[in-house]
């Protein structure tokens, strides 16, 4: 028997924007179950390319619309009896009956795509969204490659991958960056890491940088990285439950030869997968120190702590 070990000092789930999705997995007319939040989700697109999420189970007897079900124009239909909802989780027909019955709905969640990815609002207190997702200005330029991004399982609370904006210490234990300079900025729902350095990929070669990366709410991070070819960096992890995250990340690079780009870029992801399998076996097994015994030389822990205990309803 294995015991849990305490992961963070507030309960539940974040209040946010979290991606669930890169926009290129989801065609039109896809249906795709979701698990994030402690609950089951369907994701879908829309005949007129909308992503919708609504709760999975249908309220008539049970079934996920999830698995099996069908996107007919704007709506989603139950593989079980053929019900239908439209994207605010509305039932709007029942094939066989003269009556809708008044309660046949799920809740529906607020829902953005913007930047090539798919972002569900969530807030335990069914709250409005209360802070926009930046644009991305150079994606769907032709200079600019689409994402080449990648995903990962771990087991692990997302604070854990977030104290990463403050923790300067572990660069070079874990990850052999070598870093000259060295800020933290926490302003509102941000939070700003700007850095730079050498750093030594686990494929080998060496690499001077400078990069800002800004986490936007407590789970998306944008990071624009100068070094042999400018580059802007996603960090995106959402919670699946209590114990399990999925961590997405992805890069854009500027073009400059084609082939030699996206070599780069496909390296690049590599990296960075490497790397955050370097992180995550101290993440899976790490303790959380309510009142960890710092020195002069680590990063602002405690202040990036207080910012992130922003989006928790706090422990009673």
């Amino acid at each position: 028997m294995t015991t849990r070990l305490p992961q963070f000092d507030c309960e539940g789930f974040a209040r946010g924007w979290f991606v669930v999705s890169f926009s290129d997995e989801l065609q039109k007319g896809d249906v795709k179950p979701l698990e994030y939040f402690g609950k089951h989700l369907v994701l879908f697109r829309t005949e007129s390319g909308a992503p919708k999420i609504l709760d999975a189970h249908c309220p008539h007897m049970g079934a996920h619309l999830g698995y099996g079900g069908e996107v007919l124009g704007e709506n989603v239909k139950c593989p079980f009896h053929a019900w239908e909802f439209d994207g605010s989780g509305k039932c709007v027909n029942v094939p066989y009956a003269d009556k809708i019955p008044p309660k046949a709905k799920v809740d529906c969640w607020p829902v953005a795509e913007r930047n090539g990815m798919i972002f569900v609002w969530h807030d335990p207190n069914k709250g409005e969204p209360e802070y926009e997702i930046p644009v991305v200005e150079q994606f769907g330029q032709e200079k600019w490659t689409a994402w080449n991004h990648s995903i990962l399982e771990i087991k692990t609370h997302p604070s854990a991958i977030v104290e990463n904006v403050a923790d300067t210490a572990h660069f070079i234990p874990i990850h052999r960056t070598h870093v000259d300079s060295f800020e933290n900025v926490y302003d509102g729902h941000t939070a700003k890491q700007v850095n730079s350095g050498v750093a030594y990929p686990v494929g080998g070669g060496k690499d001077s940088y400078s990069i800002d990366a800004t986490y936007y709410g407590p789970g998306y991070q944008l990071s624009f990285m100068h070094a042999n070819l400018e580059g802007i960096l996603v960090n995106a992890h959402t919670p699946i439950d209590e114990d399990r995250l999925h961590l997405r990340f992805g890069v854009m690079i500027e073009q400059r030869d084609d082939e030699k780009t996206k070599t780069y870029a496909d390296a690049f992801v590599t990296n960075m997968r490497d790397g955050f399998l370097e992180d995550v076996r101290i993440w899976e097994t790490k303790r959380f120190l309510a009142q960890p015994s710092l020195c002069d030389g680590d990063g602002p822990i405690m202040k990036l702590r207080k910012w992130y205990r922003q989006f928790y309803q706090q422990a009673g």
